[in-house]
């Protein structure tokens, strides 16, 4: 990326228009995007929470990201859909008896060695 110099500056301060306060604000939209009308805005809030994004981009003859953009825009939030409970089957787990736990005691070297011996057999 090029460094701004004092000259490229000037150049974009001379492009810009004298007040930026009377210059007309365009809408943030894309080249050749269709604006939104009143009633499809009004079709997306009242099927949102409803029907799918898929659904009410093919009902508006729109594209998928568009809806969904759209919806983000207007603060729209689809509610989480309640879970289903389903009741489940008493299993009859087999678990392992709780021991008491034993205080071990310290093995020394030939307490060791005979483990070890006694192993190998």
């Amino acid at each position: 990326m090029r460094k701004a110099t004092k000259k490229t500056t000037r150049k974009a301060a001379a492009k810009r228009p004298a007040s930026r306060k009377t210059a007309a604000k365009k809408p943030a939209t894309r080249k050749g995007a269709k604006v939104w009308s009143a009633s499809e805005v009004s079709r997306l809030k009242k099927g949102y929470k409803t029907k799918t994004a898929t659904q009410i981009a093919k009902e508006l003859k729109r594209t998928l990201s568009s809806v969904k953009a759209k919806a983000r825009a207007l603060g729209l939030k689809k509610t989480a859909p309640k879970k289903k409970t389903v009741a489940r089957k008493a299993t009859t787990r087999k678990t392992a008896a709780k021991r008491k736990p034993v205080a071990r005691k310290a093995t020394t070297r030939k307490t060791a060695k005979k483990k070890l011996a006694k192993r190998r057999r």
